[in-house]
């Protein structure tokens, strides 16, 4: 299941809530991980097939690669010991915008 709800932005506009967000999950769920894409629906079902993720929350939307980029990398390290994340971003999405931050979950 993936559920939109998103902030849009400039990144320091954003991160306080952002951060307090990936808190939140952290402290309800016992596996998170976070990522950026272009096309949430096509990357849950990717991820769920290497691992049954109960849902996928999009967090953040952009038209800049950048600035997805940017939140992406200092949520993970930021939360890097509470995480499943084996990276501290890179990955990234291809293809054209809008693009999204989203956070994994299993309960």
């Amino acid at each position: 299941m993936v559920i939109y709800d998103y902030w849009t932005g400039r990144p320091n506009e954003i991160i306080a809530s952002l951060n307090r967000s990936v808190a939140q999950y952290i402290r309800n769920h016992t596996e998170i991980k976070i990522g950026i894409t272009n096309f949430p629906e096509r990357r849950f079902k990717q991820h769920r097939q290497n691992k049954d993720w109960d849902k996928m929350i999009v967090k953040y939307s952009t038209s800049s690669i950048r600035n997805v980029a940017y939140l992406e990398k200092v949520l993970i390290e930021y939360h890097w010991d509470y995480i499943t994340n084996q990276i501290s971003g890179g990955g990234g999405p291809s293809g054209e915008p809008p693009y999204y931050l989203y956070i994994l979950l299993n309960y």
